[in-house]
């Protein structure tokens, strides 16, 4: 009977540690796949996004009036 037992425990241990391998294979794979992403969105949409939004202020500074001061409708 504790030879049967052994062997069960042995067996379950096996299976324990390929289902943990499969997990940890997979875990890695989507973090993997998360850096990447990651790293294009940083160095490859970042800089587009940041020098389009500087060209729109640029623009948004030369068509406001610079000098003059600002407008209020409350008027007193």
């Amino acid at each position: 009977m504790s030879e049967k037992n052994t062997f069960e425990t042995i067996l379950k241990w096996i299976v324990v540690v390929i289902l943990a391998f499969a997990a940890l294979k997979v875990l890695l794979g989507v973090l993997g796949i998360a850096f990447f992403l990651g790293g294009v969105l940083l160095f490859r949409v970042l800089p587009i996004v940041l020098v389009v939004w500087l060209i729109v202020k640029a623009v948004e500074w030369l068509r406001s009036d610079r000098g003059s001061s600002p407008t209020s409708t409350l008027d007193v």
